[in-house]
């Protein structure tokens, strides 16, 4: 469940309980992949979709998309699929990991692989959907960040360290919808407190109180009137920059924080003014999302079990990391908003090449090996570096 985006967003929820609608490329040799998506629209969308059918045009796949319940309920997964379901259909990406079970066990023949989700119903102990973690047609998860959530919060950490602010506010998503948040705010709290236990008192970092809960609504600027978060040098937000962006630049205008409060989170916007307010002296010191090239991870996995085909060096499907697109200076954000598919939805602007995509599958290359796989995962091509 650990998606980078937030699913219960009241607008995008509402849009996607309406849509079972698919949309498809023309009928194609080896069938379709399905996308059940957890979002219907954005720069995420985009990108995902133009990197699919991109891709898929070369390989021979036609590229569907359903829409994912709005609270990743099982069932409303299921309705999903099936009202998008045809024949030609051998795959499904999930984008959420609400009715795993449910799905491959109606579809036993169907492959389904995971992206941007740690699939926590299928990878924790006692989730929904373990059984379905030694089902061969089960082909893992790309997470929506680190899968082991705990990194976000050293990463944040250490810029806030770097910068040198010393006085921060934490805020999350609830974690009955999101428990990686916590981890990644204790990993955070940790860090910062084993950076503390090295310095001199005027050095010391303090985080204030516990995280800021944000129960599915932007914050309220009323935040900034509570004891001790007026003069807070920075907020890191492990949710969406539009939940907290627009309520500090209210705050600064009312005279509630000064000029120089920073704000770090998590996820992309397609907003001139937020953009122009990333890096340098800007309110926004860092962002990352999720590399929309790293759905090739998906691709690979699935055009190789259609195949009848695994990498030889391949022990088990798994959960991997997703590589990111982090963001912390106005170079990085004027080329991603002008080069990359989040800022321009053309296949021209994908990372990853078609050459390099066939490199790694089986069906072109047999010997590529899960190893050269996940060297194009930890590449270039996945970040911003490329630019």
């Amino acid at each position: 469940m650990r998606n980078l985006k937030k699913r219960m967003i009241a607008a995008t929820s509402a849009m996607l309980m309406l849509c079972p609608t698919t949309t498809c490329m023309a009928a194609s040799e080896n069938g379709s992949i399905m996308l059940l998506s957890n979002v219907s629209s954005g720069p995420t969308y985009d990108a995902l979709t133009t990197i699919l059918n991109g891709m898929g045009s070369e390989l021979g796949y036609d590229i569907k998309v359903a829409y994912g319940d709005s609270f990743n309920d099982p069932a409303g997964n299921l309705s999903a699929v099936k009202n998008a379901m045809t024949d030609d259909v051998k795959a499904v990406i999930m984008m959420q990991d609400g009715g795993v079970q449910n799905i491959m066990d109606e579809y036993p023949d169907l492959y389904v692989a995971g992206y941007t989700t740690a699939m926590d119903s299928v990878y924790t102990n006692d989730g929904a959907s373990v059984a379905v973690r030694d089902n061969d047609h089960f082909l893992g998860t790309v997470a929506g960040d680190y899968v082991d959530a705990g990194k976000i919060g050293e990463m944040f950490a250490e810029k806030v360290i770097e910068n040198g602010y010393h006085k921060v506010g934490t805020m999350i998503f609830p974690v009955y919808a999101y428990p990686e948040m916590a981890e990644k705010d204790a990993a955070f709290r940790s860090t910062i407190d084993s950076y503390n236990e090295t310095v001199g008192e005027d050095e010391k970092i303090e985080v204030v109180g516990d995280a800021h809960v944000l129960e599915f609504s932007p914050l309220d600027e009323s935040y900034f009137m509570e004891e001790d978060h007026s003069d807070l040098d920075c907020i890191v937000a492990f949710c969406d920059p539009g939940f907290v962006y627009s309520a500090m630049i209210n705050a600064r205008d009312m005279g509630l924080i000064s000029d120089s409060t920073k704000l770090f989170a998590v996820g992309y916007l397609d907003d001139e003014n937020f953009q122009a307010d990333i890096g340098g002296e800007g309110t926004v010191q860092m962002i990352y999302t999720a590399s929309p090239e790293s759905i090739t991870y998906c691709l690979a996995m699935i055009d190789n079990a259609l195949n009848g085909l695994k990498y030889t060096d391949q022990d088990k499907y798994e959960e991997v990391d997703s590589p990111l697109y982090i963001i912390d200076s106005v170079e990085d954000i004027e080329n991603v908003s002008t080069k990359s598919l989040l800022g321009v939805a053309d296949f021209a602007n994908c990372g990853v090449t078609v050459d390099q995509m066939k490199n790694v599958l089986l069906r072109f290359n047999e010997n590529a090996t899960y190893n050269d796989l996940m060297d194009l995962m930890n590449s270039d091509s996945m970040t911003v570096d490329r630019f």
